[in-house]
């Protein structure tokens, strides 16, 4: 991507209900806080025009929280105020998230009319118990009928979300939801392993024993089985978690993987832009008091923090590290400054370094592997 470009990502903090793993910054609203945050989003779009003068942007990702529960016309005029404030590149990608059973034809039009090409649903699996469990108040025929409104309306690029390694789920529950999954007109698929995030309704029944997670050795197969059933399905992987026909990389997402530049508005929203990292407030009444001025957690970052950003975002993708372009970018040389690192990943079969590019072997114990650099 141009250095004159940087990606946008706006958030959406509500649903209809909480999901049992989510600790996202989400919550069931009154309708008076939709709309009150609805205009204060708005005037962060607008105040974000001058200091991104001069410069377009690539892709745009409306994400939450749940954006599909939106009232009728709320993506329209927050899309309507995007365009207003900011350069769009020609044939922008732009994402809205959805669950499936809050996404109907009356919205598949709309967001088409608000120029949303990209529908990413959560369905996270065809099974009753297991959404059950997730407390996903979804089925499959919602998931099927919700591609079916998205193709109707020419959105045509669509991604659905998988989950991995929950309470109760076997391999032979991911088989028959990934065979499933693959048998509907869809581009992309995002197959997440459960984190088991602190406070959440379904770690504290796995920790009081009412839940019991599959054994490391299970989900290590289930990931296993994944890449190579997409694989065999023209669904190649090039994130860890994420597998995309030929040509549907999300270009989002492999903005982040590139350490390319994105500004986050909304609650919570976390930015990258002009070498600082920051987040919103996750105060939801502060956000609405002065949504232009709520940063939190400013960091400029040095050398040495781009350096663990560029190694760290590049392993996670079968792209790989190239060792030409973070020397020239660093001015320094990649093998030297990281020999013993190199030498000890190599020796146990970890990694591999192959026309210049480093890459992991296996992406499913990345985080031990990055580790090492740092």
């Amino acid at each position: 991507m141009s250095k004159s470009q940087f990606a946008l990502y706006i958030h959406i903090p509500f649903c209809v209900s909480k999901c049992s793993y989510c600790d996202f910054c989400s919550f069931v609203p009154k309708l008076e806080q939709v709309t009150t945050y609805i205009s204060a989003l708005k005037q962060e779009i607008e105040s974000a025009k001058e200091k991104t003068k001069g410069r377009q942007v690539s892709s745009i990702y409306i994400g939450g929280g749940t954006p599909s529960t939106l009232p009728a016309g709320a993506v329209e005029e927050i899309m309507a105020c995007v365009r207003k404030n900011f350069d769009l590149v020609e044939n922008c990608s732009i994402t809205i998230e959805a669950n499936p059973n809050s996404f109907d034809s009356e919205k598949a039009k709309e967001y088409a009319r608000a120029g949303c090409n990209r529908l990413s649903l959560g369905l996270q699996s065809d099974n009753d118990k297991i959404l059950k469990v997730l407390n996903r108040a979804h089925n499959f025929n919602d998931c099927v009928n919700a591609v079916q409104f998205a193709l109707n309306n020419n959105i045509n690029d669509i991604n659905v979300d998988i989950m991995l390694g929950v309470p109760q789920q076997t391999k032979r529950d991911l088989e028959i939801t990934l065979q499933k999954v693959i048998d509907l007109p869809i581009t992309h698929i995002s197959a997440y392993g459960l984190i088991c995030e602190p406070n959440t309704p379904l770690t504290n029944a796995i920790r009081q024993g009412k839940l019991i997670l599959p054994s490391d050795d299970e989900a290590v197969e289930m990931y296993d089985y994944t890449v190579d059933f997409l694989a065999k399905h023209g669904f190649k992987r090039y994130e860890i978690s994420n597998f995309a026909k030929e040509g549907y990389r999300s270009a989002h997402n492999m903005n982040y993987w590139k350490r390319g530049e994105y500004l986050g508005l909304g609650l919570a929203a976390h930015s990258f832009y002009n070498g600082t990292h920051w987040h919103n407030t996750e105060d939801f009444t502060k956000y609405l008091q002065n949504p232009t001025n709520c940063r939190e957690d400013i960091e400029h970052e040095t050398i040495q923090t781009a350096k663990e950003e560029m190694i760290m975002l590049a392993l996670r993708t079968t792209d790989g590290l190239d060792i030409e372009k973070y020397n020239n970018t660093f001015s320094c040389d990649f093998l030297q400054e990281y020999k013993s690192a190199i030498n000890k990943l190599l020796e146990n079969d970890l990694i591999q370094i192959k026309n210049g590019v480093v890459r992991i072997k296996n992406l499913y114990i990345s985080n031990a592997i990055i580790a090492e650099f740092f």
